[in-house]
């Protein structure tokens, strides 16, 4: 991978781009571009291909696009990209901590959470027989049966969908399993009491009863019967139910019938005796007043209270049974995905080695505030679960483990994007084994970590360049980043990998950046270049600040060169329109220790500013990329024009006997204050405020801001205020 010609057209917002990247000199190359210009777009049209997907111009979607990415003259392979967004918050699911690559991690929750909201919505259709949250079911069903929910729905649908009649539809779960009612079940003197209650019952259902038999068709299948027939309209239909001898037309002499043969067992006199012992324990307990009176009402389940776990288990399966419909889609949905979550886990696994590299790369390389480990290996081992990850916090002596969807609700945005990072370098380090050159794209990867964290990205990003395979364009909007790497890389195999975007109103295009940091290049070239010379006065004025301090006169007088001052007489300083660029010369020789030399040193400072700012606004047309030095000059001399009108203006004493201790925001101030009713010169005048006011504070940070200003935002205020100059007198 030699050559990377790119042409896309109508591609999320680039109009035009056509460019041809050369690695042969430079594996890595860095584009520099303010928010807006063409970045993310650039990254998404080639992560398309790499998906083999459709791009399109989102706002103009009429539009007809066109992309090509060719590599040495043929088209790029899927396969051959690699594109890392910017960072983004870890939206942690139901397995989004599995070590797996991104693909199969995906997949994995997409699975799960399907499977998951499909088994809460049959929890919730099954919750009113329980008398109990959903979570609490699920843990009740999963103790009864000493399995994991979805593992006994499997292993029980065939049993529960050959159940004809369900019963004990009318029980509610928590009034008998509830954890005073289970103590008093289980004392020894009680179930005696039960033991009796049932050899009773038993008896007369056998030899009293006509239609009833121990063990295979009692009153509670009596009753679904009735209930069942009742539903569906079988009398009315005018069908008969014939039982033994006794023919019945209608439901009325059916549940007559079940009554009456229900009465025969309960109200005999020797069961009746039975249940008040039963009935007096009860009673005799306050706390079980509210189960006494449920039993009364439910007698027929005192014999299930012999064997309550396989009580419980009968409730639950009959539970289930109503609701056959709902159990066979979650069955289904579980039994179809069983197959493809086995697969992934199987894959998981062979990664887990790799993913085992990534933690400690990450914990050799990155600073965060816990540590990260590798959990349940023994379940990866035994139970065939994918290994995950946990984050571990450590307070003083508290030690507290994450895991799972748990840390979306503790982990800042920036800890849950250590997980999107740590996804990063895994695949980063699994593309090593790929026998193929690949390009990597990266869009903004450090926007959103500290100092310390982004030097670490950096670092990383240098050291795997060094794979021969890799190729990468690393897109920024953040001009600091931008000149870290590089920083890093000038001077790697003669690099000249660093480009600029500029956007028009047609294309946008990929210029060389600037060779050296900005500083040593002012310095060089501020007796050669008009443009390095009025720069330099933001530059050498904040290096007196730091120095020597803000009283110093070379300070004041460079200070009256980004103001409109008038002479400052006990400080012997000019008024802003009379200083000359010998004047500056000297202050500028003696803060860099030069002794450089200009043509013509009796031109004034001020008169040079507005020319160039000029020639900018002509030569707009045809010079369209502006570099940081056309900027500040742009900046200096709409500063000038703008406190010129407002001072030409203002009329208060006060205001002009103290201006030359009010900067551009006060200025502006004072005018509002005066002329609140001139809303489009007050519009104006806010722009200047806001757009030049950090951009004349020139440090290696402060400047970073004109940098990402654009260019036609600066030109078109320059129009403006030239304008308003115009109209006054």
């Amino acid at each position: 991978m030699n050559e990377l010609k790119i042409h896309f057209e109508n591609c999320y917002g680039i109009k035009k781009l056509h460019h041809t990247f050369d690695f042969t000199s430079s594996k890595v190359q860095i584009i520099y571009a303010p928010n807006g210009a063409m970045k993310s777009s650039f990254a998404k049209t080639l992560e398309d291909i790499s998906l083999e997907k459709v791009s399109e111009d989102r706002i103009f979607t009429d539009r007809v696009n066109h992309r090509s990415a060719l590599v040495d003259n043929r088209d790029i392979l899927k396969e051959e990209i690699f594109v890392i967004n910017r960072m983004q918050d870890a939206d942690f699911k139901e397995a989004s901590t599995i070590l797996a690559n991104s693909t199969l991690k995906t997949e994995y929750d997409t699975i799960n959470i399907k499977l998951n909201e499909t088994k809460k919505e049959f929890i919730k259709t099954i919750q009113p027989y329980f008398g109990l949250k959903d979570k609490a079911i699920e843990q009740a069903i999963e103790e009864a049966f000493k399995t994991d929910f979805l593992t006994f729905i499997e292993s029980r649908t065939h049993e529960i969908s050959d159940i004809d009649t369900p019963i004990l539809a009318n029980i509610i779960f928590n009034e008998i399993f509830n954890e005073k009612v289970i103590k008093f079940l289980s004392e020894k003197s009680f179930n005696a009491k039960i033991k009796e209650y049932i050899t009773i019952y038993d008896k007369l259902v056998n030899e009293n009863t006509t239609f009833f038999k121990k063990g295979e068709f009692n009153h509670n299948n009596a009753d679904n019967v009735t209930k069942s027939l009742k539903d569906n309209g079988f009398f009315k239909a005018d069908h008969k139910v014939k039982i033994k001898n006794i023919e019945i037309g209608n439901i009325h002499e059916l549940e007559s019938v079940v009554k009456e043969e229900k009465e025969k067992v309960l109200n005999d006199p020797e069961l009746a005796s039975k249940f008040n012992e039963i009935d007096k324990a009860l009673n005799a307990n306050n706390e079980l007043r509210n189960f006494r009176t449920y039993v009364e009402n439910n007698q027929e389940i005192i014999k299930e209270f012999l064997d309550l776990e396989n009580f419980k288990k009968k409730l639950i399966i009959n539970y289930i049974a109503n609701h056959k419909s709902e159990l066979d889609v979650l069955s289904k949905l579980y039994t179809e995905t069983k197959t493809r979550r086995t697969e992934i886990t199987i894959e998981a696994k062979k990664e887990q080695i790799e993913w085992l590299k990534v933690v400690d790369i990450f914990k050799n390389r990155f600073t965060i505030p816990f540590k990260i480990k590798v959990k349940n290996q023994e379940d990866v081992i035994l139970k065939n679960e994918p290994a995950s990850l946990v984050f571990t916090y450590e307070d003083g002596l508290s030690i507290k483990d994450l895991g799972g969807a748990e840390i979306n609700k503790s982990l800042s945005t920036g800890e849950q994007r250590v997980f999107y990072l740590l996804n990063i370098i895994f695949q980063i380090e699994t593309r090593k084994k790929i026998n193929i050159n690949q390009l990597f794209i990266i869009d903004d990867i450090a926007d959103s970590f500290d100092y310390k964290n982004k030097y670490a990205i950096i670092e990383y990003l240098k050291d795997i360049s060094d794979d021969p395979k890799f190729k990468m364009i690393i897109l920024t909007h953040n001009f600091d980043f931008y000149k870290t790497i590089k920083k890093r890389l000038e001077g790697v195999n003669n690099w000249t990998g660093n480009l600029k975007a500029v956007k028009s109103a047609s294309q946008v295009s990929l210029v060389p950046g600037e060779k050296q940091d900005v500083f040593p290049l002012l310095r060089k070239n501020f007796s050669t270049c008009e443009k390095s010379f009025i720069s330099c006065i933001p530059f050498v004025r904040n290096l007196i600040e730091y120095t020597v301090g803000t009283k110093n006169t070379n300070y004041l007088t460079l200070t009256s060169l980004l103001h409109i001052k008038p002479a400052n007489i006990p400080e012997n300083i000019k008024e802003t329109k009379e200083h000359t660029l010998g004047d500056i010369l000297a202050i500028f020789n003696a803060v860099f220790g030069m002794e450089e030399t200009l043509p013509d040193t009796s031109k004034k400072v001020y008169d040079l500013a507005i020319s160039i700012a000029d020639e900018i606004e002509m030569n707009k047309v045809i010079e369209p990329v502006l570099d940081l030095k056309s900027k500040l000059c742009l900046s200096i001399a709409i500063r000038f024009k703008a406190e010129e009108y407002i001072i030409k203006k203002v009329t208060g004493v006060d205001f002009h006997t103290g201006i030359w201790s009010k900067e551009t925001g006060k200025i502006v101030g004072q005018y509002k204050a005066e002329f609140p009713n001139d809303k489009k010169e007050i519009e104006i005048f806010d722009r200047v405020n806001l757009m030049t006011a950090e951009n004349l504070h020139l440090n290696s940070f402060m400047y970073e801001p004109l940098m990402d200003l654009s260019e036609d935002h600066l030109l078109t205020l320059y129009k403006d205020i030239k304008e308003l100059e115009s109209t006054i007198t």
